[in-house]
């Protein structure tokens, strides 16, 4: 039997809602028809269903002891999501990304890419960036004993298997020992996930999938980018890579006029 594939992203909060139903619209504008489904908050199930755009709405309700060590806000409702990741993916393949992305062109080519990969889990990033994790990176390496790559946290590929439940799990224990391997509580006073997602990358023996190599992710598009693009603007950069990237991370979110320019270019053409 095939197995099943679709779309997760989280939306913990009304505002996050609005953006996944812009982000669902730009990937059915491409003619994609896989499905999307959302985590979220009880409270906001009503809401949600009221988009008619979402086909599975899972709650988010934890209630252990890692979430009782959470304490800030972006640990509570960006990090613990993600490092339990497997508890919650409503489908067999998934693809992830945060609610501020856009879809600018078809990524058919890109689920069958990662369909075809041998590794359940498949994240974007640089196998080596000395000034990653603000300029730290060298750091954790050394207090972890392992060369650890840059990981970024805005893509995921998961596909359910027995390995990723051990990735995860492996993930829960870097969280306890953030400190203990000189990662950094630089964003909002807080851990953050991606320096987790990179040690469980080390862990295992893993690489991210570095962001110019695979046409799957680019960053910030300005006013005078006609799309759909293959430039890739991660770091800086401007490459022209050998097919249009399908999705766009856009770093002002929905409030932001690049967003929404880009927004209006994708559901316009």
């Amino acid at each position: 039997m095939a197995l099943t594939q679709g779309y997760f992203f989280i939306a913990l909060g009304k505002r996050y809602i609005d953006e996944c139903y812009m982000l669902a619209e730009t990937i059915g504008k491409q003619g994609c028809k896989r499905p999307v489904s959302l985590l979220i908050h009880p409270e906001d199930e009503e809401y949600a269903r009221s988009r008619y755009m979402f086909d599975k709405l899972v709650i988010f309700n934890p209630d252990d002891d890692l979430w009782k060590e959470c304490n800030t806000g972006f640990e509570k409702f960006c990090l613990y999501p993600r490092i339990n990741f497997e508890q919650y993916l409503p489908y067999d393949e998934n693809i992830i990304v945060d609610s501020d992305v856009l879809c600018q062109y078809n990524p058919d080519t890109l689920w069958n890419y990662l369909s075809n990969q041998p590794l359940p889990i498949r994240m974007l990033g640089r196998i080596d960036d000395p000034n990653w994790h603000w300029g730290a990176i060298g750091e954790v390496s050394k207090a972890y004993g392992k060369h650890v790559p840059h990981v970024h946290g805005g893509f995921f590929y998961l596909r359910k298997n027995s390995f990723l439940d051990q990735f995860f799990a492996y993930c829960r224990v870097v969280f306890y020992r953030y400190d203990e391997f000189n990662c950094k509580r630089a964003f909002r006073g807080g851990r953050v996930d991606e320096i987790i997602f990179a040690i469980a990358h080390a862990y295992f023996n893993l690489n991210p999938i570095p962001f110019d190599d695979v046409p799957a992710m680019t960053f910030n598009y300005g006013l005078d980018i006609e799309v759909p693009s293959k430039l890739q603007t991660e770091g800086g950069q401007n490459v022209e890579m050998n097919d249009y990237i399908p999705f766009v991370h856009m770093f002002d979110k929905m409030e932001g006029s690049q967003f929404n320019a880009l927004y209006d270019k994708i559901m316009r053409k």
